[in-house]
């Protein structure tokens, strides 16, 4: 782009102002304009092309109200009056409205436009986005609506006759209809946030929104409508139709509304088609013929819209991930992890680092088609989604172009017929039917064929060898949670294999050598229960990145060390894995399995290979053990029945889930003051019968700073030897800070939750720590007397419960069987000790 000096004459002629030019100009800035329309003192109206020139910018008005159709449904109802009220609101500038294809978006802001028009407080204007448009295609459009001649422009001139004319039309609103891309509002001159502008937008990718999200920003997304919303618009469109009051035609045409999936735009075609019904006859062979009149629909109005949907992503990764959510069955509910794991054996995550980096790619595709209003989240934290029934159609019909073949979830009892397997196809998913066996006589030539999906199908129960003989390409084949018994030899022969999965296949009792599956680079035999070994040629593998045999019966034991490029291995509790073998796995990212004693989980910890983990699930003890402690984060450490006479535990400093059931020797979970031992990461403690165990921290040991100081929860039971819990110096100094949930049951010798010094006399008052008066039946206040706030408040709340508000924090406490109790917190009130049972009651179960 040139640069020319610019020369400006500002001149004020009553109520408008004229700037020339001595020749044409970029500008660099848009708040270099605003700051020129201030100094001036009056709003911009004009420009000069020179001296002996002016083009005037006539004030150009869109009050126009746009024909719309009807809105119907609660949601629509509040989002018209939430956008309505929003644009009222002087802290909000921009509302972003995002929502799938035919969802009802445009007509929700034509609504918005009529609104605005009906009050005529305010200069809106529509103005429906291209696909593909650029800055200066959209500042075209938008200047045509203002009446405004900007061709021949640059993007920056144009950008300041944009802004100027809006900002001497106060109170403006711009409605961009189906915007795709996002984009600056300065870039285009659009002066969000002045003068009372509004912008508002509708898409399809909330990104776009997100991307132009700012302070002043709200973002409102637009639903499916509800089986009684659906209704609603159904009856307004089909009209005033007798036929409704004949008996039983009422109850089938809701029948047929609720098919429309709650999308407007079917509903009202549909509706339309069916004002001609006029006999029960009619309605119910409308209904019987529902799927092909959907069919129709469907593919004439809204899988086009879906498809652009599609076709406009510029990612082919991103397009590609999306086609393979449709290989499940339709409104199955897909887990984030599940659907990554297919991307990553598909190799669509190729080329990224490794299977962690995999991952965290996958997650955020993921979310993106969520964005996209492709998926739907089935939570608010992005872990599952589901398929609209006709975006997952219009995925299915556009695999089948790529050679995917998609029967998931249709109720099939046997496989497709020989017309439906040809040499063409490369994606085969039968998930999810009533299959019952695969019979000699089907033996598909596919041998393009390199991924084969048959899981779910828990009345399989056996499969021919021959079914898999000429299907030399096959590189994923999928059987988990099925009911075979035993793998087809022929399945030795694949030699293109890549995953291997047999996950849940309970009745599985024998797999044929993988010896020639030199490919192999993920295998999955966990919840295989009947499983007694792994077969033959593990030891091989060397190109296998993922092993999971957890809760299966076959043991490891002298294949691991052969397993060199291992990045996630899970391994049955029954089984153990040696320490030595851990530390010859050097690309290990993730693990869960049992080490058998202290000695070698120590040696493990500190090792190279150890610190390498991103996630570990580790048990440490003898086999058999039964462990009663259940794990949560992402690391975790349990002992069960381990001897610390001898090996005291080096417990990792980033451990979040952290057990000990059973074991013997252990007194003080912190026993010093190192640095080290401050266990920040800390989420969730178990401490199960521990016989010699007497308290969290060693008397006279002061917790580093920010020890504990992410504990949330916490539970003790069968723990004889403890007295007191925690001391007062513990809450003071914030080490409890984010607890939420403490559980003590069953611990004999238990006098005091909280209270007391760090000293081992349990008599030494120590610091003071008052309780006010009772602010209620069973409530105390609690104070201490260098502390500028207060502590806490113990609440009773039932005879069997009590609660503890600890600052800015909801804490719950529960107690049981606990027959020395004697207080929950000691304190004094003047002068006197506060706090025993007989003011907060607790039944000793």
């Amino acid at each position: 782009m040139s640069h020319h000096q610019i020369q400006w004459r500002i001149t004020s002629h009553s109520s408008q102002v004229h700037i020339s030019f001595s020749s044409s100009a970029s500008f660099t800035r848009i708040r270099d304009i605003s700051m020129l329309f201030t100094r001036a003192g009056a709003p911009p109206v004009s420009r000069g092309g020179g001296a002996s020139s002016s083009r005037t910018v006539p004030v150009a008005f869109s009050n126009v109200p746009l024909v719309t159709g009807s809105l119907k449904g609660r949601l629509f109802e509040e989002n018209l009056q939430q956008i309505l009220s929003l644009l009222d609101d002087d802290d909000v500038a921009t509302i972003g409205i995002h929502g799938a294809g035919g969802i009802g978006k445009t007509t929700l802001v034509t609504h918005v436009q009529n609104g605005l028009c009906d009050r005529c407080s305010r200069n809106v204007y529509f103005v429906t986005v291209s696909h593909g448009l650029t800055v200066s295609g959209l500042q075209l459009k938008i200047a045509k609506k203002l009446d405004l001649k900007i061709d021949g422009e640059d993007v920056m001139e144009a950008a300041a006759m944009i802004y100027g004319a809006f900002k001497n039309r106060r109170d403006s609103v711009l409605i961009l209809d189906d915007l795709w891309e996002s984009f600056r509002p300065s870039d285009v001159g659009l002066p969000v946030g002045e003068g009372g502008f509004k912008l508002l937008l509708t898409t399809r990718n909330k990104r776009v929104c997100l991307e132009i999200n700012n302070e002043k920003s709200r973002i409102i997304e637009v639903k499916c409508l509800s089986d009684d919303e659906s209704w609603d618009l159904f009856r307004e469109k089909l009209g005033d139709s007798a036929i409704l009051s004949q008996a039983g035609v009422i109850d089938i045409a809701r029948k047929v509304a609720k098919k429309c999936s709650g999308l407007p735009l079917a509903l009202e075609h549909i509706a339309i088609s069916m004002r001609a019904a006029d006999t029960v006859e009619d309605w119910r062979t409308v209904l019987a013929d529902m799927s092909s009149m959907m069919h129709d629909v469907v593919e004439d109005k809204v899988l086009p819209l879906l498809r652009y949907s599609y076709d406009r992503l510029r990612d082919q990764r991103l397009k590609d991930c999306f086609l393979y959510c449709s290989f499940f069955p339709e409104d199955h509910v897909m887990d984030r992890t599940e659907l990554v794991g297919i991307w990553i054996r598909e190799g669509l995550l190729d080329g990224i680092e490794n299977r962690e980096r995999q991952r965290d790619k996958g997650f955020n595709i993921f979310k993106e088609l969520i964005n996209l209003s492709l998926l739907k989240a089935d939570d608010n934290e992005y872990r599952s989604a589901k398929m609209h029934d006709w975006v997952r159609e219009m995925a299915v019909k556009v695999g089948k172009e790529k050679g995917f073949l998609i029967r998931a979830g249709e109720k099939m009892r046997d496989i497709p017929g020989e017309g439906e397997w040809n040499e063409d196809l490369c994606k085969v998913s039968l998930m999810y039917n009533d299959i019952g066996s695969i019979s000699p006589d089907a033996a598909p030539r596919c041998p393009n064929l390199s991924s084969l999906l048959l899981s779910g199908i828990g009345s399989l129960t056996s499969i021919s060898s021959l079914f898999f003989s000429l299907m030399d390409g096959l590189c994923v084949l999928d059987l988990s949670r099925t009911g075979i018994e035993k793998l087809p030899d022929s399945v030795s022969n694949l030699k293109n294999l890549t995953a291997l999965l047999l996950r849940g296949c309970r009745r599985l009792n024998y797999v044929p050598s993988v010896s020639m599956l030199g490919k192999l680079r993920e295998m999955d035999v966990s919840r295989c229960e009947k499983l007694r070994d792994l077969p033959h040629g593990m030891e091989g593998l060397v190109n296998l990145k993922f092993l999971d045999s957890w809760r299966c019966s076959a043991p490891v034991s002298g294949i691991l060390s052969g397993l060199s490029h291992l990045e996630e291995l899970r391994i049955c509790e029954s089984s153990e894995a040696k320490g030595q073998d851990l530390m010859k796995l050097m690309h290990l990212k993730r693990l869960r399995c049992r080490i058998r004693n202290v000695s070698e989980f120590n040696e493990y910890v500190m090792s190279q290979c150890f610190a390498s983990l991103h996630h570990y699930d580790l048990i440490v003890g003898p086999p058999g053990v039964r462990i009663m402690v259940e794990n949560i984060g992402t690391r975790s450490v349990i002992f069960g029945e381990c001897e610390f006479e001898e090996d005291s535990p080096i417990v990792p400093g980033n451990v979040e889930s952290l057990g000990l059931d059973k074991c013997s020797g252990v007194e003080y979970l912190v026993s010093s003051a190192s640095p080290d031992s401050t266990l920040g990461d800390l989420v969730q403690l178990d401490l199960y019968d521990l016989e010699n165990f007497k308290g969290l921290v060693k008397p006279g040991v002061a917790l580093p700073p920010g020890s504990l100081s992410n504990l949330k929860k916490m539970w003790i039971r069968g723990c004889d030897g403890i007295k007191k819990l925690f001391t007062w110096s513990m809450v003071i100094r914030g080490n409890l800070q984010n607890l939420e949930y403490l559980h003590i049951a069953w611990c004999d010798h238990l006098e005091e939750v909280i209270g007391g010094s760090d000293s081992e006399d349990d008599d030494d008052d120590g610091d003071e720590y008052q309780i006010k008066d009772e602010l209620a039946t069973g409530s105390v206040v609690i104070y201490h007397d260098e502390a500028p706030r207060w502590i806490g408040v113990v609440r009773l709340i039932k005879d069997e419960r009590l609660s503890i508000f600890f600052p800015y924090k909801a804490f719950r406490l529960s107690l049981a069987g606990l027959p020395n109790l004697k207080r929950v917190v000691r304190g004094r009130q003047n002068g006197r000790e506060k706090g025993d049972t007989e003011k907060l009651v607790i039944s000793k179960a």
